[in-house]
């Protein structure tokens, strides 16, 4: 992969039907079926780049310092997720209360219900301080790419386009279970270069993945995992977008300008690692 090829155009390009669909839509030429849009072209997009991701990253050939690094960069889009939500669900409130319910019920999650659990970044920091021993609050970001994507979603979430927000949120949690997953494997990587284990052996960062990711969690709703069901709460409006008055080129540009920003930064990062071990030169000191 070129240094300046993000993975998304990648795919395009090696999925050119899809990639002319996706035209055809953001030039209102065509228009499909809302099913189809999140289960043929943005469902598939995101399968298919995470897994490239998986295999770029390869987290089982990390070293503690490269894991780090990943780590600290993931986290800071974490500590701002509560934020953004809160201020989606109120700039989109008056276009459709609906879906302003679903961002807040995130939101709820995210940044801490009293009645239930305290916000999920301080769960995930403090796991990495119980298990790893490694402090990632008030980490400053060494990538561009996560400026930026922490940036893009500021804007966007103010934005005067509910269809846009729309778009960009699904993007967001849609590649949150892919994102999960291999952060855990990052994390589980980091366990054993530290000789403290993995998976169960790391009692609270265990806690926190299975709080997202397992079905038979007691977070879980009917058997769907917290991230599943975020991401199927918001398919919803892009699957009846008619009834709620959502447009299809607007959806499609959202879910486009959040989704590149998070591949671009696990983009970056490989390369950061790839030059790094290029030159011999230690990520973090």
């Amino acid at each position: 992969m070129k240094d300046n090829c993000n993975l998304v155009d990648v795919f395009l390009r090696e999925n050119k039907e899809l990639d002319l669909t996706i035209k055809m839509i953001l030039s209102r030429r065509k228009s499909i079926s809302g099913q189809s849009l999140v289960d043929d072209v943005m469902n598939p997009m995101i399968a298919a780049i995470y897994k490239k991701i998986d295999a770029l990253v390869n987290a089982p050939a990390l070293s503690i310092s490269e894991a780090k690094l990943f780590i600290g960069e993931l986290s800071v889009f974490a500590r701002y997720n509560s934020t953004f939500l809160l201020r989606a669900s109120e700039t989109v409130r008056p276009f459709c209360p609906e879906f302003s319910h679903e961002l807040f019920r995130n939101f709820l999650e995210e940044g801490g219900d009293r009645e239930k659990l305290p916000a999920h970044y301080v769960l995930f920091t403090g796991a990495l301080i119980d298990d790893l021993d490694f402090r990632v609050n008030g980490w400053v970001p060494k990538a561009r790419a996560t400026l930026i994507l922490t940036s893009l979603i500021d804007v966007l979430s103010w934005s005067h386009c509910p269809s846009t927000i729309l778009g960009m949120y699904y993007a967001t949690e849609a590649v949150a279970t892919p994102e999960t997953f291999q952060l855990k494997a990052i994390t589980n990587r980091l366990g054993e270069l530290l000789n403290k284990g993995k998976n169960e052996n790391l009692l609270s960062l265990d806690y926190y993945y299975k709080l997202h990711l397992d079905c038979n969690d007691q977070a879980a709703t009917s058997g769907t995992a917290v991230e599943q069901g975020h991401q199927d709460g918001i398919a919803r409006f892009i699957k009846d977008a008619d009834k709620f008055g959502f447009l299809q080129p607007q959806v499609m540009d959202g879910f486009l300008q959040m989704l590149i920003p998070f591949v671009e930064q696990w983009d970056e990062l490989v390369r950061m690692v790839n030059a790094s071990r290029r030159s011999s030169h230690q990520l973090l000191q």
